[in-house]
């Protein structure tokens, strides 16, 4: 049996380069199971390498890995050593997050799957005329009355054309992501919105007078373009305003969640009933119990992770981690031990991996059992 601990060392020691002979032997031994060996071939993996030092976002990493990659190049035989740039910067934001899974059978949940599916990019476009157009990733392009064509789709990315500051009367169209969907959408001065599953984004065909108003509820990541003669606002639908001159955030408003918006480049106003509230980045407004905004620092990694195509849940309770799962995954989730609701799990991993993989990467408790029939979860 092997520990989680030992595990993350034994890891961490191999991307260093560093593994003596008996260490070696016994992460041979560790990867001789499948799943461990499946694992082990994620947490290594360039490109995932590469997204964990993006969120760390302290420099160019990219640009850090070409000089690392040219240094390997040079040399005639690839040398590990070099992984331990890599490793000294991720420590444990590269391991702590992973989930040991026993061998013992008898203490894993009860896994039964029946064909779930992850999310994919699909959405509806409700046009001003209330007609709706169903987008996907192949969809064709999309056109609008006699003013000819304003709004076009393309490898799932919804962009409203130049044509349409030609139009005389300015409409708001929609765009809705279902449960299990994800969509993209640039603006008419070129600020790009992601949606994820469950979400909305109101907006008019073309941008006019001294500010720019969009209406948005679910969660969605904004990346504003710059116009310091007109202001970029954002009606959280029933709850408040956010204000921006050019920059980077994400917002969450699901009703079963507390609404939060989170800065991760440039500044932001929030406005709600009289009161304002400015972040900087790396800060968070949420709304309180009592539906005071309380601004707290954070770790924006987990709340932008979704746009990035990961899961990412560090110490978070089962109960939320499953609501958001269920929104991806379009599945119905039902707690039979209410106890379980508060246990505290870590989870990194792409958002398109099967569900059973994501369920198997929770961490593994002898009190909890997980049932899936159809679309429904049980959890016991």
């Amino acid at each position: 049996m092997f520990d989680q601990i030992d595990i993350e060392t034994l890891i961490l020691k191999y991307l260093q380069g560093k593994l003596a002979e008996e260490e070696k032997r016994q992460l041979d031994e560790w990867l001789k199971d499948d799943r461990n060996k499946k694992l082990f071939s994620r947490l290594v993996n360039k490109q995932r390498i590469l997204v964990k030092m993006e969120r760390l976002d302290e420099y160019d990493w990219e640009k850090s890995w070409k000089v690392m990659e040219k240094k390997l190049h040079e040399r005639k035989k690839f040398s590990w050593k070099y992984w331990g740039m890599v490793a000294s910067l991720l420590g444990i934001v590269l391991l702590g997050t992973w989930v040991f899974m026993e061998k013992n059978e008898k203490k894993s949940p009860v896994v039964v799957m029946r064909g779930v599916e992850p999310g994919g990019v699909f959405a509806e476009l409700v046009l001003p005329d209330g007609k709706i157009v169903e987008l996907n990733k192949d969809s064709n392009n999309l056109f609008l009355g006699e003013s000819g064509k304003v709004l076009r789709n393309e490898n799932g990315v919804l962009f409203l054309t130049q044509d349409s500051v030609q139009l005389q009367k300015v409409g708001y169209s929609e765009i809705r992501t279902p449960r299990g969907g994800e969509y993209q959408v640039v603006l008419p001065d070129n600020s790009i919105v992601w949606l994820n599953a469950d979400s909305k984004l109101r907006f008019p065909l073309t941008f006019s007078g001294k500010e720019r108003r969009v209406f948005a509820s679910g969660e969605l990541y904004f990346q504003v373009a710059k116009d310091s003669l007109s202001p970029f606002r954002i009606e959280v639908e029933g709850l408040y305003e956010v204000e921006v001159l050019g920059t980077e955030f994400n917002v969450r408003a699901y009703s079963d969640l507390p609404s939060a918006t989170t800065l991760v480049d440039g500044r932001v106003l929030i406005r709600d009933k009289g009161t304002k509230v400015v972040l900087k980045p790396g800060e968070q407004a949420v709304k309180g119990k009592h539906g005071e905004v309380v601004v707290r620092e954070v770790d924006v990694a987990p709340y932008i992770a979704w746009k990035q195509g990961y899961f990412l849940f560090e110490d978070e309770r089962l109960e939320d981690i499953l609501n958001e799962l269920a929104r991806w995954y379009d599945v119905n989730v039902f707690f039979e031990n209410s106890s379980v609701r508060e246990e505290r799990f870590s989870v990194d991993m792409p958002r398109h991996e099967s569900f059973e993989e994501v369920l198997r990467l929770i961490e593994q408790t002898r009190s909890i059992q997980i049932e899936i029939e159809g679309n429904n979860v049980f959890v016991k």
